[in-house]
């Protein structure tokens, strides 16, 4: 039975999530400078145009990326599916398939309806565990990331994994800072297990629809 962690009552602090959305810009741009970079350097004659072209697409793909983790402008309810469904499409598309990375996203269960602010919460989390297993667990290289997502028992389960090889004494950063901090927010828990097959991030969640 799921039992909440002593902050699970607390508020997420103002500055944490402005330092969430900053963290993530701040890379975001850091990969768009590279990707300018490169096109700068491939740019010989006729292919400069062609060259820069991939850049601003690249730029557009990183756009889309940053808007779908923004606020949804509903107070209603969202489908999780749906909305965890666009925030991988957009990350995959602007990083992980430049990368040879591939991400999946899989329901065990039937779909659930939450309200819009914890669905955003909730893609926060998942899209900082997935840079989090393209940077630390694949470290760069190719490879598989997959999201599964259940629910049962009063219990949302989200599982991100890779198929990388992350050093288990490697010194927590910000990203698992600000992961800790959003799940707390959302009175869950996480725990990460290092492995020579890769790196598995396993998150509860109390599951108030049921």
């Amino acid at each position: 039975m799921f039992a909440p962690n002593a902050a699970a009552g607390s508020t997420l602090p103002g500055l944490t999530l402005v330092e969430e959305i900053g963290h993530r810009v701040i890379n975001e741009y850091a990969e768009a400078i590279g990707s300018l970079s490169i096109a700068a350097s491939a740019a010989q004659g006729a292919a400069a145009n062609a060259a820069l072209e991939r850049a601003a697409d690249r730029l557009r793909e990183h756009a889309d990326a940053h808007r779908s983790l923004l606020p949804p402008r509903t107070a209603g309810e969202l489908n999780l599916a749906d909305y965890l469904g666009g925030i991988c499409n957009a990350y995959a598309r602007a990083t992980l398939a430049q990368r040879g990375v591939h991400l999946h996203l899989h329901f065990v269960t039937v779909d659930p309806v939450l309200p819009a602010r914890r669905c955003w919460l909730i893609g926060l989390v998942v899209a900082e565990l997935v840079r989090n297993a393209a940077r630390h667990g694949l470290r760069g290289r190719s490879g598989q990331i997959r999201v599964h997502i259940g629910r049962g028992q009063g219990v949302l389960t989200c599982v991100v994994s890779d198929d990388g090889a992350a050093s288990a004494n490697a010194k927590p950063g910000r990203g698992q800072g600000v992961i800790r901090a959003l799940v707390a927010e959302l009175g869950g828990l996480v725990e990460w297990a290092f492995t020579g097959q890769g790196t598995t991030a396993v998150v509860q969640l109390p599951d108030f629809d049921q």
